[in-house]
């Protein structure tokens, strides 16, 4: 009988995790995060509900593998590119990662102040814990946000992404710490054991590079199906255990293994396919019994719990005030204040702290669940309040293109390019090309000699495509290699003898040689001469778009907003090559290919991307 519960509530969880994102497609709610959707309908079915969810040990089970795969993604959103890129931007938008910095030690200073007043008030024992979980931040949140907004790539956005992902990674080590002090009273001893979990990251992180750039790793990725999962997920369970071997908190463990695998620079459809794994089934349960585990007739019940919800949720915000000034000295009132608001979306690290919190006695269970509520109303509230706050009318921003190596050729892409609206600059030492471009519409920047260094200096690896094409082809090799490692999404390089050469495949470069590119335009011209002809003429326009906005997943295309003449011709999934038709649904990670005049594609691809 026990068994047969089990299996139902098990059922009836997986199938909650299951309609509740097609319930929120179809009843157009998609400003709610399917998370806390999933949370709301499990305090539905669970204790304060309808008690058709039981907890029983296989859902134990499955809910702490959900919390331990959720805290291992968090790890795994640390964009630590992005962060390499950040400390060399400066100028009248500031340096991201300064600006991030200086942001979590206000909030951090904040909520220290704000978890004294609530000490002083009896509503907790452990002044420190309430701080670390009051200046938590949801990256989770505030990563889809921002990118829904198309502010990934703008310096606010950036500041407000680098603030999470630091107070996302600082709280997760400072947790850990305090935890380890608290558990004994040989608390030293404790930490020191500690140490040695950090020892093992870094000597697992060495040992993964070493192994990753081994040629013999690329034969069994070859001939073993998935062998990258099947690696990480040895890599999850050795460092919760070696975590919980020390007396530290598995899910430190498991956040230390995402940032391992995150600073391996893997692909996109690698994290996809980690996130769907997590998203599609682990982490739903966990949500789930997170709200069917809430009892909130106890709480309705408790006058005290009453008091502490609201008083919660104020300092969630309240803690956000410093980083208003400091924005504001960079960025509009406007933009200040919502990347405060979007800063209070806290909820995956609240969840889980609470949850240790309780187990250790830090927190009653009446504080547990006034944290999750109130972490559960701000992370409804502040993506939409951003929403409205943050101004729509920001500059559009063209797709930067770097040429490195000053020729024919390139002088000749520069001018297509440029009247194809992208933002182009020249870098190159020879200056023998450059006496009949007196009336160029392009920047040109002059180097000592084309080298690392100098790209860096002048911040050629911040751009969106490189392109290698100076007359010596190992450096230009050598010079893809550096921009792949300082996370350059697009690189193209010439190198006429790709035999000599090896790359991954998953790398990010694209070699081309003019053997390979006369061959392909001779059989173009055979096999599709209308096409070559309108690729070639300056009326005609194809450009290949990648749907990452999420607003637009499962969207016919029937139904999108799209302007002026753009036509799709084809869409790329997994993979596959798909005939777009009007009831042709759209899903995140496509790779389109449309036509239409160079500004309505431009304001299609912002749309989607």
């Amino acid at each position: 009988m026990e068994e047969y519960q089990s299996v139902t509530s098990l059922m009836i969880v997986v199938l909650v995790s299951f309609f509740v994102p097609i319930a929120m497609h179809r009843l157009k709610l998609n400003w709610i995060p399917v998370v806390v959707a999933e949370i709301i309908v499990g305090v539905a079915l669970g204790k304060s509900g309808f008690q058709l969810i039981h907890e029983d040990n296989l859902l134990q089970l499955l809910s702490m593998l959900g919390i331990i795969y959720l805290m291992f993604l968090s790890g795994l959103e640390i964009d630590f590119d992005l962060i390499q890129k950040s400390r060399k931007h400066s100028g009248k938008n500031g340096n991201p990662l300064a600006i991030g910095t200086v942001s979590y030690i206000g909030i951090l200073l904040l909520s220290l102040a704000l978890s004294w007043i609530i000490h002083g008030l009896g509503y907790t024992k452990d002044v420190f814990f309430m701080t670390l979980i009051i200046s938590t931040i949801s990256v989770s949140i505030t990563l889809p946000v921002l990118k829904d907004k198309g502010l990934l790539n703008d310096p606010v956005g950036q500041s407000v992404l680098l603030t999470a992902v630091i107070a996302d990674f600082f709280t997760m080590l400072m947790l850990a710490v305090h935890v380890s002090l608290h558990r004994s009273e040989e608390g030293a001893f404790n930490t020191l054991w500690l140490l040695l979990l950090f020892v093992a990251f870094f000597v697992v992180y060495r040992l993964v590079r070493l192994f990753r750039a081994s040629r013999i790793t690329e034969k069994i990725r070859r001939e073993t199906i998935s062998i990258g999962t099947r690696g990480v997920f040895a890599l999850i369970l050795f460092f919760v255990a070696v975590s919980e071997g020390v007396g530290a908190e598995n899910i430190l463990g498991a956040f230390l293994a995402g940032v391992i695998v995150s600073l391996m620079s893997p692909s996109k459809s690698f994290v996809q396919q980690l996130n769907a794994f997590g998203y599609g089934f682990l982490i739903p349960i966990f949500f789930v019994m997170v709200g069917a585990d809430l009892d909130l007739i106890a709480l309705a019940q408790d006058a005290k719990a009453l008091t502490v919800l609201p008083l919660l949720l104020l300092a969630f915000y309240v803690s956000r005030l410093l980083v208003v000034p400091i924005f504001r000295r960079w960025f509009s009132w406007k933009e200040s204040i919502a990347s405060g608001v979007l800063l209070s979306s806290t909820l995956s690290l609240v969840i889980a702290a609470a949850k240790v919190g309780e187990e250790m006695g830090i927190l009653d269970r009446t504080m547990n669940t006034a944290l999750v509520l109130s972490a559960v109303i701000a992370t409804l509230v502040s993506p939409v309040l951003f929403q409205r706050l943050m101004p729509d009318h920001r500059e559009e921003r063209r797709t930067k293109v770097a040429l490195v190596g000053i020729n024919a050729v390139t002088l000749s892409l520069a001018r297509d390019l440029v009247r194809d609206q992208y933002d182009v600059t020249l870098y190159g030492s020879d200056k023998s090309n450059l006496e009949v471009m007196n009336d160029r519409p392009f920047a040109i920047v002059q180097l000592p000699g084309v080298e690392r260094e100098h790209l860096e200096s002048h911040r050629v690896f911040d751009s969106d495509i490189v392109v290698l094409f100076t007359a010596d082809d190992s450096k230009n090799f050598r010079l893809a290699l550096d921009a792949e490692q300082q996370g350059v999404e697009r690189i193209i390089a010439r190198v006429e003898n790709q035999m000599e050469v090896s790359l991954p495949e998953d790398s990010r470069i694209r070699l081309i040689s003019s053997f390979f590119a006369n061959k392909t335009l001779l059989r173009s011209l055979i096999e599709f001469p209308s096409l070559v002809r309108f690729v070639s003429e300056s009326e005609g326009y194809l450009q290949e778009v990648p749907l990452y906005n999420h607003h637009f997943n499962g969207r016919r295309i029937r139904d999108l907003p799209f302007i002026g003449d753009t036509l799709i011709i084809r869409i790329y999934r997994d993979g596959e090559v798909i005939m777009p038709r009007g009831d042709t649904e759209l899903r995140v990670g496509d790779r389109l290919i449309i036509s239409g005049t160079p500004a309505h594609v431009r304001k299609v691809e912002r749309l989607l991307s």
